[in-house]
Parts: C-alpha cells; structure tokens; sequence
C-alpha cells in the first residue's frame, strides 16, 4: 500500500542535498550523520510518538480486565480519531464521514439485502471514494488521508462478507467503531479482521516475545526509513546510466514501503493485536518471483484481496479474476493512473509469469514453479538441484528488473508527488527505460504460447 510521507520532507532533503549525491567524494559519512541520518530518525520518531502511545495505552486499558467491554470498544475509537486528528487535522471530516455512511450502509443492507451486502458495501466504498476525488476533495489533501480512507474501506468490506453469507450477526455501532478506528491500525494500517479486533481483548499478556517483536520492528522500519532518505541516494548516487538511477529511486520506495510496514506491525502489537508478518523486505528484494513479491509486500492486505475478490471472481476465470483483484487494489487507491498503470501491469506480469512457469515445470519435472514447492512434491528435479537454482535465480532476477523499472516513477523529488503522479509523469520515466519491461513480459508471453 501507499502513502504520502510530507512528514519527512523529502523534497526539501533532495533540494538541499541533491548535489552533494550528484558528487558523493565531497560528502563524508560524518556529513551523511549529522545532516541527513539523526534528522530523519529524529523528526520519524517525532512524527509516530503519538501513535506509538496511544497504542500503548490502549494495551494498558486491555490490561484493566475489570473494565467492562464498551469501555475497551470506546477508548479504541477515540484513541484512533484524536492520532488521526494529530495527523491530519480537520481534513479527518471525510473519514468520519465514510465510515458513519458505510455503517449506515452496512446496516440497511445487512437488513433488507443480506445476501448481497457484500457486494452493495463493496460499490458504495468504491463511489464514495470515486465521487469525494473528483468532486469534493482537494488533490493535496485526498492524496495524504489516501491510505486511510483504503483501510476503513477494507474494513467495511471485510465486515460485509463476513457478516454476509454467515450466520455472523452485524457489531453494535460501539464495537463496529471500536473496529473501523482502532488506534493500532487507523493510520499506517494493517488491515485486521473484526474477528482479530475482538480477540484483541483477550491477549492481554506483555510477554518477551510481544517485546521483542516491538524492537525488532522499531529497529527495522527506521533503519528502511534512513535507507529511504539518507543511504539510497548516498551508495547509489547518479552516474548517468538509467538504471542505476532506475533501481535506486525504486529502491528508495520500496523502503519507504517497508518503514510503514514495519511500523504499523509495531503499532498492532502495541495496541494488542497478534502479532503476524505485515511485509518482508528480504522475500521483496531478493525474490523467487514477482508472485512472490506480490505475497510479500503486503500479507494482510493479500490476504484480503485473495478472500473478498479474487475468490468471489473465480468462477469467471482465473485470468479475469486476477485482473479484477488487481482492478479493485487500484481503485482502492484512487484514482490515480501511476498506481493503475503499476497494478494492472503486475496483474498481467504476475499471470504470465505463473502460467510459463507452471508449463516449464511440466515440461521439466522441476520445481521452479513461481511459488516454492513444498518439500513432498511430485517434481523429478528438486529446489536444491543445479539446474534448478540456477532458473530460479534468473527469474529472480528478472522480477529485480520488473521491479526497477515498475518503482522508477515513484521517486519522490518530483514536484507533482504532493498531488499524485499522473499519466504524463508515469509514461515519461517508462519512456526513459523505453518500455523495455513491457517488451520483456510480452516476449514472455509469446514463449509462453510457442513452448
């Protein structure tokens, strides 16, 4: 998922250091310190206090297990709207406002068109966020509260198909806000269930292992966020071959990526949600496949895709409801080409890349398969194999390639980033790398067909 990182003014940190990178000799590692590492640190940290307690308070109410429910449900939700006031000041009136109304929603069809309220909560969520930017919203403001308005929509969704085809009955409205504004999850996500909310409860112990989850992923998302910042454009300074400067500007989102990732698992846990994997950098970097990179970028909000799309399209096809979960990702994020233009080409690229690699493997009696087989699977030559590692590591590779050129329009010195990047922005870097990745999917493709 993606947000927008004002916060951390990076536009100001490449107009200020944008020259030194260009001539890295004249920058020392103590400059590196001093003018770009301890400020990014300090003003991250700065940034997510807030949060960060408000989370922790709101274990330290779990712990209070005399406290009745509705205290629990009521300290979550309004924990969750004053970080979400912090962050964003008046502009939260349209996150208050879309969950009222999709509670609203919920609730009728819940009562008159239960069947389908799946379905219906699914459009509404869509038309909400389709009418409010393109007509109501100012592009500045709905590009920063972006990703929570995609969080309260997962969760509405989520909340609709499984009180939908169960018999599951719908949340009083306390408990339901509880949810939608929950203080561990509100801002930089994941997306939990309502089921994980409600067990939240009951998983008040502070063991070594809650601890420990909390450090590591405090360690790694500020360490991802100095790479972000600070170490990308410092190792990998311009040199004037494209892609170079392609893979560091995607290296530095994926970064930011996994500072959020890894900062929101620190904000569920602290609240008191199980912890489980939000991201994982090395899958992402060092990838099996683009399948895989899929998989690891966001497990949650795969998971979801895979339960309330993607498996609600599949009777049409799998090719169809490949691109429909890839549809509703994109659509989720806006209306936003770059995005749409990054979503829907992975839709295509993760599909051929999953159907060459399945014939192959059957051709070849091998596990290179886009995802890992299992250790008891029928394949003649094993993952340990010569041969077989050796395909794997060039698929390997060529997602690394994909994933340069795919992240190369997210560099975030460009002055249109506040409002979104658009189609012009988007085909111009493409272009730069003459579309070269398209080419490679589509040559993929015929192979695919002439094998």
């Amino acid at each position: 998922m993606d947000y927008d990182y004002d916060d951390y003014a990076y536009d100001d940190f490449y107009e200020d250091y944008g020259d030194i990178f260009a001539n890295p000799t004249d920058y020392t590692l103590q400059d590196l310190w001093t003018d770009c590492l301890i400020p990014t640190v300090y003003d991250g940290f700065q940034s997510c206090a807030k949060l960060l307690c408000c989370s922790l308070l709101l274990k330290f109410t779990l712990s209070l297990s005399f406290l009745p429910d509705h205290v629990f449900h009521l300290s979550s939700s309004c924990l969750g709207l004053y970080c979400l006031y912090s962050f964003f000041g008046n502009e939260i009136f349209y996150i208050i406002v879309f969950a009222f109304v999709g509670y609203c929603i919920l609730l009728l069809a819940n009562n008159v068109l239960k069947q389908y309220q799946g379905v219906v909560c699914t459009l509404f969520c869509f038309i909400f966020l389709i009418i409010c930017e393109l007509f109501f919203a100012d592009k500045k403001m709905w590009h920063r509260i972006r990703g929570c308005q995609m969080l309260l929509s997962m969760k509405i969704i989520s909340l609709a198909f499984d009180t939908g085809y169960t018999d599951k009955q719908m949340p009083p409205i306390l408990p339901c806000f509880g949810y939608l504004f929950h203080v561990g999850t509100v801002i930089f996500g994941p997306w939990i269930s309502y089921s994980s909310y409600v067990a939240s409860k009951q998983d008040i112990k502070i063991s070594l292992s809650w601890l420990s989850t909390i450090i590591r992923c405090t360690l790694l998302s500020f360490t991802f966020l100095t790479v972000s910042t600070c170490w990308a454009s410092f190792l990998l300074y311009s040199t004037g071959w494209k892609w170079i400067d392609a893979y560091r500007d995607a290296l530095s989102f994926r970064s930011s990526h996994y500072f959020v990732s890894y900062i929101s698992e620190v904000t569920a846990t602290l609240s008191g949600v199980r912890s489980s994997t939000v991201s994982s950098a090395f899958e992402i970097e060092i990838p099996r496949s683009l399948v895989e990179v899929v998989v690891w970028w966001n497990v949650p909000m795969h998971f979801w895709l895979k339960t309330y799309v993607f498996k609600t399209a599949k009777p049409l096809g799998d090719f169809a409801a490949i691109l429909l979960t890839y549809a509703a990702s994109s659509l989720l994020h806006g209306l936003n080409f770059q995005l749409a233009a990054v979503l829907l080409s992975l839709g295509f690229y993760t599909y051929i890349e999953h159907v060459l690699r399945k014939k192959l493997s059957g051709i070849f009696n091998a596990c290179i398969l886009a995802r890992k087989c299992k250790p008891d699977c029928e394949h003649l030559f094993k993952s340990n194999g010569v041969y077989v590692r050796i395909s794997n590591i060039g698929f390997g590779l060529l997602a690394m390639f994909h994933l340069a050129y795919l992240g190369v329009m997210f560099d975030s010195s460009s002055s249109i980033e506040e409002e979104g990047y658009n189609m012009e922005h988007t085909l111009q870097k493409w272009a730069e790398l003459d579309f070269s990745s398209h080419w490679v999917a589509l040559f993929c493709y015929i192979f695919y067909y002439l094998v």
